[in-house]
């Protein structure tokens, strides 16, 4: 399988889909996150090797009890689905929770609305089939717009940490924001699919 192959897709929504990781999107994985805007908004301060990418890669293939990893496809016209970035939810089981995390490495695809479609569906996973009370995350202060994207998709700020970020080398502030399952007004996408397969099932009751 290659990038142009046509993916296995659990969910799409606004030609936009989520898919299993893949073990020979390795190589697209660790170009993504060395990739500048990846790494400062990770804050991470050294690159990672391809072979430190693919043993982290094995071990979360092998690892899925706590935790759903996706790569984020996006639909061309006459090119079929491409990948263009990876989403997770990392699970605390005790608690029901699990703090989410996003990027998109296609520099084409950024302020494409890719994200934003991504991040809802990944709260309709969490809520339908992972059954989470509560999803959270941490953003840059600064990150004004990603902060925005995450709102639309149904996040909502809940505080502030002070100074317990980095941006470009200064420390900075980051903004806490969480979703809830009473509160999620997306598309129920996992519903449709499931309820749709239903033998004998002709509608939402």
């Amino acid at each position: 399988m290659n990038e142009n192959t046509t993916p296995d897709l659990w969910l799409t929504h606004d030609g936009v889909g989520l898919g299993p990781l893949r073990a020979d999107l390795v190589e697209t994985y660790w170009r993504w996150e060395n990739s500048l805007p990846v790494m400062a908004g990770y804050a991470r301060q050294t690159p990672e090797s391809l072979v430190e990418r693919t043993a982290g890669l094995d071990h979360q293939l092998a690892d899925t009890a706590t935790q759903t990893r996706f790569t984020i496809y996006r639909r061309d016209d006459g090119q079929g689905w491409r990948p263009a970035g990876m989403t997770s939810l990392l699970i605390d089981d005790r608690y029901r929770t699990a703090e989410f995390f996003i990027y998109i490495g296609e520099p084409s695809e950024r302020g494409r609305g890719t994200g934003t479609a991504a991040t809802t569906m990944v709260l309709d996973w969490a809520f339908h089939i992972s059954a989470l009370r509560c999803v959270h995350l941490s953003v840059i202060a600064l990150n004004t717009g990603a902060i925005r994207a995450y709102e639309k998709a149904g996040f909502r700020v809940v505080g502030t940490r002070r100074r317990t970020g980095s941006w470009l080398g200064q420390p900075a502030d980051e903004v806490i924001m969480d979703a809830v399952p009473e509160e999620y007004a997306g598309p129920r996408l996992v519903e449709a699919a499931v309820l749709g397969a239903a033998p004998g099932h002709s509608g939402t009751p």
